[in-house]
């Protein structure tokens, strides 16, 4: 499991089963939460890079999930966002 620590802007993740999506974003100022009331500020915008499926009719969709739950999600990272490389 990833940590949220881990998480950069930039970066592209994999679940490990074919879905694959990039980090647009991150803040913990509740730009992204999800719903009002939610504890959890720190967000991530993310766009799906792959959807898993053949067609990948959901390629550059854009969604919005915790830095929890994402980091839950992530089973690897496969470019971190860094620039250098």
């Amino acid at each position: 499991k990833m940590k949220k620590s881990e998480i950069k802007i930039g970066g592209i993740y994999t679940n490990g089963k074919g879905r694959i999506r990039q980090v647009l974003d991150r803040t913990d100022d509740g730009k992204y939460k999800l719903y009002d009331g939610q504890s959890d500020a720190d967000c991530v915008l993310y766009s799906i890079v792959n959807d898993g499926t053949k067609a990948n009719k959901l390629c550059g969709t854009t969604g919005i999930m915790t830095a929890t739950s994402f980091a839950s999600w992530a089973k690897e990272a496969l470019k971190d966002g860094s620039t250098a490389d």
